[in-house]
């Protein structure tokens, strides 16, 4: 088995990111940022595709970098 990591990085533009602070205080699901991270782990998946890499196992890893912008990192192996 290989190793494989795969790293994106996402952000919204600020007026979203006003609207989520908004949706946050009064309890709402912050749509924005579940779009965000989606589009960014489609992002990954299609470098597998593209790629033509099958896992054995993966897993993600978010880390919130600033107001707005996350980094999603896939950490698995090939099969």
């Amino acid at each position: 088995m290989k190793p494989i990591t795969i790293t994106k990085v996402v952000s919204k533009n600020f007026i979203m990111d006003i609207v989520a602070s908004f949706q946050n205080m009064v309890g709402f699901n912050l749509t924005g940022y579940e779009k965000m991270v989606q589009k960014g782990m489609d992002q990954i998946q299609s470098d597998l595709d593209s790629r033509k890499i099958k896992l054995s196992w993966y897993r993600y890893e978010i880390t919130q970098l600033t107001s707005g912008a996350v980094s999603i990192t896939l950490y698995g192996d090939q099969e």
